[in-house]
């Protein structure tokens, strides 16, 4: 193999085998030295790149060596001539991007959950806190040029496209990807472009963000206006999906996604300054900010009830990736987590017997309403039936005058009806306005106290609540005991389904971001992504329709790829069903099992709690109740008889 020459060490090396290989050139390993690469530039590189490699191995601190893939002195061939540099050696890391989606996730990172995402969230933002504590600038932010290890640390590569200062000289990063370019830079030439950290912040919060919110772009969503809105488009015009302004932009995030509010108010602002007016005029956050919020996230995650693998904020009140899982049947995190067996021998009829044995608090007593009402002794009132007297009479001495009026057609028969109507209108029962609205307002007050005492009633002294709870253990000690027939019908149904599955897990070898397919760049990708679609197996036309820029021609595109691997797939009836479902169902089930046996080993308590509340409530609300009763039956006597 090629020898070179250390050019500050005077040291000859020998590279060994070819590690990878990219546009610049390629990577080998170091014969005799294990800990570090060396990268050799397929065209020589100039003058201005030459001395910016020999600046960068200059500044390579110990701080700088922890996070990155730093230069660490360069090499020149016999003519004297760089041809490349050496750095540090990385092993066993893959790529960011394979962290944040979930489908890849499953396989580069099984063991990952939400927990371990905010823990690499917040070692990003340490190395572009280093970065920039050094003067330097990242640059060409994007999801290629940083690893992570299988213990959360991740590590900057491709260096050497960094904006390095040396003393007042600047070496400039020249390129860029635009869907983590700042606004204020969409559609510059990089070239010569003096950059800031602040616009390094917008790129270090659209990972971030991918990280956080499934692999899901910030900046990809629908747009209602005319036209299409690809993702740089939207970040040139400040149009954040998922931004408390999302309405005035237009915008609205895909389906099955998160809201931004989900990683509570700090983040969710921290989000808004990064992609936001006012991040343009350097309001963005550093990093060491974003440090100090990913670590308080971290130490508020909690265990979702539901499914153990699943964490989340511990301000919301239900977790927010069985929502997402439902939604989309994708699974998020627990791909190889195993459910953890119960502890000690479980006696199904022995819990259930505590659970019969609890006392049932009988059924509800008759409300006062159901009885008849009497007025109870001493309570003063008018009565109604002394009004309609009164009423008949004065009817009656009204219709008699006038009987008499017909009978005598002198004087006398005139003035004997006049004396009738004024006795008439003396015995009619009168009553001033005033006093009968006070009466309606006393009869409204005692009935609105009534049906608020009849509601805490109810509430506290019914039996349902205890019925209920006891058929919900009913239905739990059944489902129980029929997991053993659920988990046939499931392994049946993984049988039936084999073909199915192994096309599934064929396609999913072919990802979109990998592929060569007509007219769908980076840009796209991110927004298939963004609505889910990663895969060949995730490729449907109909999903693909709904996605914001994805006509039929492209859909088209897209179904074409997919068909050509869908030839290539072949059935082996041989096979047998996945371990990995398998694993999958078991866990599933166990996990059921378990919240079930909770449930029941609960059950005594909770019934007999409920018991003894029904029970102690119903002597202390009983005269309460009858004296909101009462009341309101007085307040109604009261009214009637005005």
């Amino acid at each position: 193999m090629k020898q070179f020459t250390l050019a500050r060490a005077g040291t000859s090396i020998r590279l060994g085998q070819e590690l990878g290989r990219g546009g610049e050139g390629a990577v080998f390993a170091v014969e005799n030295h294990g800990d570090r690469v060396a990268k050799i530039y397929s065209v020589p590189p100039d003058a201005r790149k030459i001395q910016k490699l020999f600046a960068m191995s200059e500044a390579a601190t110990p701080a700088l060596l922890r996070i990155a893939s730093w230069p660490l002195d360069l090499l020149t061939d016999g003519k004297g001539a760089v041809r490349g540099f050496t750095m540090p050696r990385l092993v066993a890391r893959r790529d960011i991007h394979e962290l944040y989606s979930p489908k890849s996730r499953s396989e580069a990172f099984p063991d990952a959950d939400f927990r371990f995402l905010v823990h690499v969230g917040a070692n990003i933002a340490r190395a572009f806190a280093e970065v920039h504590q050094q003067g330097h600038v990242v640059g060409d932010v994007n999801h290629g040029n940083l690893l992570v290890g299988r213990d959360g640390t991740v590590m900057l590569i491709d260096c050497d496209s960094f904006q390095v200062r040396s003393g007042t000289q600047v070496f400039t990063c020249d390129v860029g990807v635009p869907l983590f370019t700042a606004p204020e830079l969409q559609g510059q030439a990089f070239r010569g472009l003096v950059r800031t950290a602040n616009h390094d912040r917008f790129g270090l919060a659209v990972l971030l963000f991918h990280l956080l919110y499934m692999g899901r772009h910030p900046f990809a969503g629908r747009f209602s206006g005319p036209g299409e809105m690809p993702i740089d488009k939207a970040i040139a015009e400040y149009r954040f999906a998922y931004g408390p302004d999302r309405a005035a932009t237009g915008m609205e995030r895909p389906p099955g996604t998160i809201p931004l509010e989900t990683m509570g108010a700090a983040i969710a602002q921290m989000f808004g300054h990064a992609f936001g007016r006012s991040g343009s005029n350097g309001e963005r956050l550093d990093a060491k900010a974003w440090i100090d919020a990913l670590e308080t996230l971290k130490s508020s995650l909690r265990a979702c009830s539901a499914a153990s693998w699943h964490h989340y904020p511990g301000e919301l009140p239900a977790c927010p990736w069985c929502a997402v899982e439902n939604q989309t049947a994708v699974r998020l995190f627990g791909q190889r987590i195993v459910a953890q067996g119960p502890t000690g021998t479980i006696d199904l009829a022995t819990i259930w017997n505590a659970i019969a044995a609890v006392p049932d608090p009988g059924p509800d007593p008759a409300l006062p309403s159901e009885r008849p009402w009497r007025r109870p002794p001493g309570v003063e009132m008018l009565s109604k039936s002394l009004k309609i007297v009164r009423m008949v009479l004065s009817l009656g001495i009204a219709f008699a005058g006038l009987v008499a009026c017909s009978g005598y057609r002198d004087e006398g028969g005139v003035w004997l009806t006049l004396i009738s109507y004024a006795l008439a209108f003396g015995v009619w029962p009168r009553v001033s306005v005033e006093k009968r609205a006070e009466a309606g307002r006393a009869w409204s007050a005692a009935k609105a106290e009534w049906e608020l005492v009849l509601n805490r009633w109810r509430r506290g002294t019914s039996r349902q609540a205890f019925a209920e709870k006891l058929k919900s253990l009913e239905q739990a000690r059944a489902e129980l005991l029929d997991l053993p027939n659920e988990r046939t019908r499931r392994l049946a149904k993984l049988e039936a389904e084999r073909e199915n599955r192994q096309r599934q897990r064929y396609l999913d070898r072919f990802r979109i971001d990998r592929a060569k397919i007509r007219g769908i760049g980076s840009s796209r990708t991110s927004m298939l992504a963004s609505y889910g679609i990663e895969t060949a197996d995730d490729v449907d036309g109909p999903r693909i329709l709904q996605i914001p820029g994805f006509g039929p021609m492209l859909t088209t595109e897209l179904a074409l790829w997919r068909r050509q691997h869908e030839l290539n797939f072949r059935f082996n009836p041989k096979e047998p069903v996945d371990p990995g479902d398998v694993i999958a169902m078991n866990r599933d089930l166990e996990m059921r099992r378990q919240s079930l046996l909770a449930t029941l080993r609960q059950g005594p308590d909770a019934l007999r709690r409920l018991s003894q509340e029904i029970t102690a409530a119903r002597p202390r609300l009983q005269p309460v109740l009858e004296q909101a009763w009462t009341a309101l039956k007085i307040a109604e006597a009261r009214r009637d008889a005005l």
